[in-house]
Parts: C-alpha cells; sequence; structure tokens
C-alpha cells in the first residue's frame, strides 16, 4: 500500500496543533498523590489531561479505557500481538520567569510554548495523530496498536506500575516518544536519594531550594536571623557574581532569595544550581556547622560525584552525574535530594556505600528513595533498524547512528520497545526548563516518522 506519510499528517496540521494547545493549556503538574481520591491520585490537572486526551480518543473512533486516573489507553485493532506506545501527561512544576505564559500554549516565531510541548505532550499527540491517521486511511494491519497514556512518569511512575498490574500483555515492539531521534538503545540507571540530617547553621532559621530532584534548581531561598548585616553582604554577594536575587530585612528576619538557571537533571551541566549558590554565600560569610561541611565537601560545585569518590565514564554511556536538585531545612534538620545518573558498569550498591560512608562523618543519613535499573537494547535489533530506516527516511540524514542518554523514558516500563524522538539533536531543547517549546516544523515532521513507523511495525 502506498501512502503518502508527510501529506495526510500536513493534511490534519490544523487540528493536531489545536489539540496540543488545548492539552498543554492544563496544568497537569502532580499537586500531592491521594490513593483514595477517585479519579485523580495525582491531582484534578493530571485527572484532567487524562479525560482530555481519551475523549478526543472516543471522538476519533477508537477503544478507550481510563484506570481510575492512574493512567488509560487508546487503541486501534482487535488483534493479539499489539505494537505498544507510552506517552504521559504529567509535567515537572513550571518553575519561574517564562517568557510566555507556561500554560498558554502560545505560537511565536513557529514554536509552540509551553510546559509539556515537548516533554511530553507535544510528542503524545504526534503518536495519537499517527494512530489517527492509519485509522481513517483503513490501513490493513496485522497487529493492533495501543498508545497508553500515563500520569505520574515525572515522579515515580506509580501510573505504569497499576496499569500493567491490570494488563500485563506485552507488545511484540513499540517505542516511547519521550526522548531524542535518531534513536534510544541504552539509557543509565537512575536514582532519587535523600540525604537527612541536622541543621545546625546558628543563623540559619530555613532554606529553600529546587522543585524536582530531577531538575537544577533555579531558585533557593533563605531566612537568617540578623545577627549581621546580611543584607548587605548578600547584595554584594550577588554582584560580585552577576548573580540575580535579592535581600531584605521583614519583621526581624532577613530573607534570602537568588536565582540559578534550571536544567534537565540528567545534564546538570547546562544548569546553573541556586542551591549552590545560596550555600556559597554561607561559606563566603563564615558560617560554621556540619550541614554547611557536608555540602562543600561532597557537594558544591561537583555534579560528576568526584567529591563523593564516585565518579565514573563509560566509554560507551559517559559520565554518571549526580545532581542536587531538592535543599529542605527547617525545624533543625535538612534533607537534600540528589538525582544521581550511572552508566554500564557501575555497581550502584557500591556508590550507595560511598554516599553512606561519606555523609556519616557529617552525621547525615543516606537513603535510597528511588533506583530505576539501566536500561541496554541491542542497536543492531530489528526493531532499530526498522525504525532507524524511517527516520532516516524522513530526514535525510543517512549517518545516524543510535544513541544513549542519562534520560529515564518508559522504554524501561514495556518490553520490546525503545525511546525514539521527538527532539532532534542538531535542535535546542528547554526540556524541564523555563521557555519549555517545540518547533511546529518539528512537530509536524515527528509525526510523519511516528505515522510510517507504526505502519512499519504493524502492517
Amino acid at each position: 500500500m502506498s501512502i503518502n506519510f508527510r501529506e495526510e499528517v500536513l493534511k490534519r496540521k490544523d487540528q493536531l496543533i489545536l489539540d496540543l494547545q488545548k492539552l498543554i493549556q492544563i496544568n497537569s503538574e502532580l499537586t500531592t498523590f491521594d490513593a483514595n481520591r477517585k479519579g485523580a491520585p495525582f491531582g484534578e490537572g493530571t485527572k484532567e489531561a487524562l479525560d482530555f486526551m481519551l475523549a478526543i480518543g472516543e471522538r476519533d473512533g477508537f477503544s478507550t479505557v481510563n484506570l481510575e486516573g492512574y493512567a488509560g489507553h487508546i487503541e486501534y485493532g482487535k488483534q493479539k500481538d499489539f505494537v505498544g506506545i507510552i506517552g504521559h501527561l504529567d509535567v515537572v512544576p513550571a518553575g519561574n520567569d517564562w517568557t510566555y505564559p507556561p500554560y498558554g500554549a502560545e505560537i511565536h516565531d513557529g514554536k509552540m510554548y509551553g510546559r509539556g510541548t515537548e516533554d511530553d505532550k507535544g510528542p503524545t499527540i504526534a503518536a495519537y495523530y499517527a494512530m489517527k491517521i492509519l485509522k481513517e486511511l483503513n490501513v490493513p494491519l496485522s497487529k493492533r496498536v495501543k498508545l497508553i497514556l500515563g500520569n505520574d512518569e515525572e515522579t515515580a511512575w506509580r501510573c505504569v506500575r497499576h496499569y500493567f498490574s491490570v494488563y500485563p500483555e506485552s507488545p511484540v515492539s513499540g517505542f516511547i516518544p519521550d526522548a531524542d531521534f535518531p534513536l534510544i538503545y541504552a539509557e543509565k540507571g537512575i536514582s532519587r536519594i535523600f540525604v537527612d540530617g541536622k541543621n545546625d547553621l546558628s543563623d540559619v532559621i530555613e532554606v529553600h531550594g529546587g522543585f524536582r530532584d530531577n531538575m537544577v534548581p533555579d531558585y533557593a531561598s533563605a531566612l537568617l536571623k540578623p545577627t549581621k548585616n546580611y543584607v548587605e553582604l548578600f547584595q554584594a554577594f550577588l554582584k560580585k557574581n552577576n548573580y540575580v536575587g535579592k535581600a531584605e530585612l521583614k519583621d526581624g528576619v532577613i530573607s534570602l532569595n537568588v536565582v540559578g538557571k534550571s536544567a534537565h537533571g540528567s545534564t546538570p551541566q547546562f544548569g546553573e544550581n541556586a542551591i549552590d549558590r545560596m550555600m556559597s554565600f554561607f561559606i563566603e560569610v563564615g558560617m560554621k556547622g556540619s550541614m554547611l561541611d557536608a555540602y562543600q565537601n561532597l557537594l558544591l560545585n561537583d555534579f560528576l560525584g568526584k567529591k563523593l569518590g564516585v565518579s565514573y565514564t563509560d566509554e560507551e554511556m559517559g559520565e554518571l552525574t549526580n545532581n542536587v536538585g531538592v535543599l529542605q531545612s527547617k525545624n533543625g534538620t535538612y534533607q537534600i535530594h540528589l538525582n544521581l545518573r550511572y552508566p554500564n558498569h557501575v555497581d550502584f550498591d557500591q556508590v550507595v556505600l560511598k554516599l553512606k560512608q561519606a555523609f556519616k562523618v557529617y552525621h547525615a543519613e543516606v537513603t535510597v528513595d528511588k533506583h530505576q535499573l539501566l536500561l541496554y537494547k541491542d542497536p543492531n535489533s530489528e526493531l532499530v533498524k526498522t525504525l532507524m530506516n524511517v527516520y532516516k527516511k524522513h530526514t535525510n540524514d543517512q549517518e545516524a547512528k543510535p544513541i544513549n542518554i542519562g534520560g529515564g523514558t518508559f522504554a524501561r516500563a514495556m518490553p520490546n520497545c525503545v525511546a525514539f524522538g521527538p527532539h532532534f539533536l542538531d535542535k535546542p531543547t528547554f526540556i524541564h526548563q523555563k521557555n519549555e517549546f517545540i518547533g511546529i516544523d518539528d512537530l509536524l515532521l515527528a509525526t510523519i516518522i511516528y505515522t510510517e513507523a507504526l505502519y512499519e511495525l504493524a502492517k
């Protein structure tokens, strides 16, 4: 069967963009998790996003399922074997200082701006339209196509655990539209690690920084006792380092704020850690205490784990990285959230042991809150070859080769799948940062690629 995939996608351009704008305009940041909150375990925003996607699936004549707001699916066909896709509708917090509203879905200079445009609502809509096109063309397929929709990818993956407990079937092949083109065949191991100790800095009442461990924090704030002229000292610190921030004395308490630059937790080198900046100020003004000593000697300005003694570089998969994503200190205690990612040939248990030994010196405890094992798929498999051929056809990038990343995708959650797009490596990306966007032309090209990829896998 001869199909002009580009032409079919462009016919539906306006409706695709409109559907994505409506989805982006839903604030689907996780609020709180409550298993007893009927239909909305992750909050009303994620419920609304899932309801919206399932509604457009029903609008277009697909079979849909909603699993109590945890997850759902949109399905085409009745065959036993199926091709699987997983997208996610939850987003990380928008953060601060956007040029355009993070939930406005405004289009400027050929780009749609908004939290989730590239991670992961944009590519989820693209994958949905790939299904829609095959259905509307009534293309003969030998396999079902199922788009699974998760609502908890950015936090704890409770969505897919619940989904696969109800639907334990595995696809014969599939892809996850939540990473990079040309294709991801390996993903680093990912962990969230908590460090807990006592805040023994006598002048520090509270310190707060960051939203999530998998984001480089773009802000940090502190409340201090006015035992020194911290307002002038902080203003001088900001000026000397060319940082953006604020200091003021109000009701007998000094309030400090400093701005950083957010980035994805897998690429901390592209961010500017606001927690580092606040702790550097504490050091500069001569504060003393085990919390600050631990931070200075083990974490400050080091995203490679060198100070912790766990740095490692794998020739194929690159470096171990460690992002200080969150610091919360109140009522005399503190907790730091680390996002540690490791390549092949790293013994994670030994890394944790070294962290525990290192922080024990400073009377702090280390616990692993979450750990996802490293993922590695054969780059010469039939699935990889098929998807790579489709990518090469529509980009004319004949030299393209599959790659590995530090990020983690739902490819770990479903067998026989790899991560596939939507980001083109020669384009900038702002996922987990302010001003996240997706180029309209890139969105359409990804949809073209996904449509033919689905056809090749399911025909």
